[in-house]
Formats: C-alpha cells, sequence, structure tokens
C-alpha cells in the first residue's frame, strides 16, 4: 500500500484576532507559503494497533501508546477512529513536518491537526469532508487554545479567505485585486493559549470595574 498524505497551510487573522472568542466578527486568511504535512504508512510488519509517530520539528519519535492520553496528536488519531467507527488502527507510521513557524499565530496546531486527519481518514479508505475534517480538528484546538473561536481550523481547513463569527455561518470571500501582505516573525513564541487566557482575565476584570464604577445620570 502507498504512503498516503496530506497537507494543509498557516494562517492569518487581519481583523478581529482574539475578539473573535468573544462573538465579534474576524476576518482571516490562509497562508499558503507555509505548510505542515503528514505522511502515513503501513506496517504489515507490525502488530495492530501499534503507531509510530515522528514529528522532527518538535523532536518526536516515539509510538502512539507512549504519549499522553491527552497529547494532541493523540487526540486527533482517536477522534477520526472514533468519528470512522474503527476500533483497532492498522499498524503504520506517521511522519509529520511543518514549515509553519510554532506558537506565532500561523496556525502552525490547527495545520498539523488538519493534515493528520485528512491523511489519516484517506489511510483509512474513508477520507473526509472538509466540514468533518473541521469539526474534529477542532477538537483538538480546544487543548490547544481552551476555548477557540473555530476561526483557525475554518480557515485552514477550507483554504480560503473568510468573515467568521463564532457560532455564525462561514462567509467566504472573494479577493476582487491582488494584495501583498507583510508576515514578520519575531522568534519569540507566545503559544495562543497563554494569550487567550490573559485577555480573558483582562476581560473580566474590565466587566467587574464597569460595573463597580457609580453611574451617573442626568435628570
Amino acid at each position: 500500500m502507498p504512503a498516503i498524505s496530506a497537507s494543509a497551510p498557516g494562517k492569518i487573522i487581519l481583523f478581529g484576532e482574539h475578539a473573535v472568542v468573544y462573538g465579534y466578527p474576524a476576518i482571516a486568511a490562509p497562508v499558503t507559503q507555509v505548510k505542515a504535512k503528514a505522511i502515513i504508512s503501513a506496517n504489515p510488519l507490525a502488530v495492530p494497533g501499534k503507531i509510530h509517530i515522528q514529528a522532527p520539528n518538535i523532536g518526536l519519535d516515539t509510538d502512539l501508546d507512549d504519549l499522553a492520553l491527552d497529547h494532541p496528536l493523540v487526540t486527533a488519531i482517536q477522534a477520526v477512529a472514533q468519528y470512522l467507527g474503527v476500533r483497532r488502527l492498522p499498524a503504520c507510521s506517521i511522519r509529520i513536518t511543518s514549515s509553519i513557524p510554532v506558537a506565532a499565530g500561523l496556525g502552525s496546531g490547527a495545520a498539523v491537526s488538519v493534515a493528520l486527519i485528512r491523511a489519516l481518514s484517506s489511510f483509512l479508505g474513508k477520507p473526509l469532508d472538509n466540514e468533518n475534517v473541521s469539526s474534529l480538528a477542532f477538537q483538538v484546538e480546544k487543548l490547544y487554545h481552551g476555548t477557540p473561536s473555530g476561526i483557525d481550523n475554518t480557515v485552514i481547513t477550507y483554504e480560503q479567505p473568510v468573515y467568521f463569527v463564532r457560532g455564525h455561518p462561514i462567509l467566504n470571500l472573494k479577493v476582487c485585486k491582488p494584495f501583498t501582505v507583510v508576515i514578520g516573525d519575531t522568534g519569540i513564541s507566545c503559544p495562543t493559549a497563554v494569550t487567550v487566557g490573559d485577555l480573558a482575565q483582562a476581560w473580566r476584570s474590565g466587566r467587574r470595574s464597569k460595573a463597580e464604577t457609580p453611574q451617573s445620570w442626568d435628570l
């Protein structure tokens, strides 16, 4: 059986970063110059269910069973298996590579999830459509970000610019004229979950302060 591969781009949020978590609109676009890729090869000589994972970008080279149950890769693989009703996965090797900077706001985690979900479902002979890929990737996003809006997995799965409001239908945007966006990577990692947590705390503090401020009424 030939190796099965799938890839997914990075993303950038042009407007509404973080505010999108609280129901405000955001505009995001895929960044196709960087990608995550998952390659799955069958290992017929190994015991059924034995899955070896290599992710050289993060120094990972181990069996799936040796990873924590809440590891994002474990969650993605189990989500696919459960959705497709596969009790025991065929023995295989999974190699994941990515040119997307980690913890840089470019959707590296979501891109890995989308690429892995697509590759694994195809490897199992039941390729998933975009809606299901995005839905399963969103489950993994909860591990990365705590309370994600769903914009990362959406724009990365569909690979189109989107106007996104949490809980509302997605509006795909068409670019009438080409334009250039310059993205600068500082090299300073900042996990989104940390930023989202800090923002949530500041938002709650702001609401309390506003509630405690005496109101002035003109009679």
